[in-house]
């Protein structure tokens, strides 16, 4: 475990109560199962209307009893036709309940940051960006209701055994991602890179990024012989009045050798 700071989401002081987080969920859940109650009352008519309106089969009792091999051929072929209609409108109701899942979660989460369970407990998640919160919705969706729709899917299917697998699967993945709730990320906040926070939290805000001093451009260097190039701020050259005329300074002459006296 990694060491928190004051500003850091997993400090102790920025973490929700496990209590508060199960009764968030618990208020989430309750809203997807009267989704799941209204989607079902949907599934039903459905089913309802389809045996309602289905043809005349035009067979009557006494040929099904006494073996009539083509009655019992058209029994066999309007109870299959039946029967896969009746699957075929719960398969589209599990789908819609995980749609409508999905779409609960990710819509609020994405646009306040807090389903209703999460505002009315006092905790919301942290960051909240369109593709953050689609991938948590996915993981929360699929541990809340998509394993476990998925195996009555393949029940309604006729894949009992298959059904069974699924449905422990569906057992481990939503204990699974609840229990890790104690280190105080799920497995769907991991996936997704988010964290469930206080309500109070405030995230710091972001350091600006170093950058460099720009470098001056290379200049190749001015041969030593050539002349400076006058710029806009040079000053222009003055023109120099010759010195004054100073007369020449006497030559140095040397003195006579003195010439030897001659006595008579």
């Amino acid at each position: 475990m990694h060491p928190t700071t004051p500003q850091d989401p997993l400090a102790p002081e920025n973490r929700p109560a496990i209590a508060r987080r199960a009764l968030a969920w618990a208020v989430d859940f309750a809203l997807v199962l009267a989704a799941a109650y209204a989607i079902g009352v949907y599934t039903v008519h459905q089913i309802t209307d389809v045996w309602d309106n289905a043809p005349q089969l035009g067979v009557s009792t006494w040929q099904l009893i006494t073996g009539d091999g083509d009655a019992i051929d058209r029994a066999g072929q309007f109870a299959t036709s039946l029967w896969h209609q009746v699957v075929t409108a719960v398969i589209q109701g599990f789908l819609l309940l995980a749609a409508t899942t999905f779409a609960y979660h990710w819509a609020c989460l994405t646009f306040t940051g807090r389903t209703l369970g999460k505002a009315l407990l006092g905790v919301r998640l942290t960051p909240h960006t369109p593709g953050r919160t689609a991938a948590r919705a996915a993981v929360t969706t699929l541990a809340d209701v998509g394993c476990f729709a998925f195996a009555c899917c393949l029940l309604i299917s006729g894949h009992p055994v298959w059904s069974v697998i699924a449905w422990l699967g569906s057992v481990a993945v939503f204990w699974f991602n609840a229990l890790s709730a104690y280190s105080g990320r799920t497995v769907a906040d991991r996936i997704a890179g988010t964290t469930v926070v206080n309500a109070t939290y405030t995230a710091p805000a972001p350091q600006p990024q170093f950058q460099p001093p720009a470098q001056p451009a290379f200049q190749t260097p001015a041969p030593p012989y050539a002349a400076p190039t006058p710029g806009p701020y040079t000053p222009a050259p003055t023109q120099q009045t010759p010195p004054p005329y100073a007369p020449p300074m006497p030559q140095h002459q040397p003195a006579p050798a003195p010439q030897p006296v001659r006595t008579p």
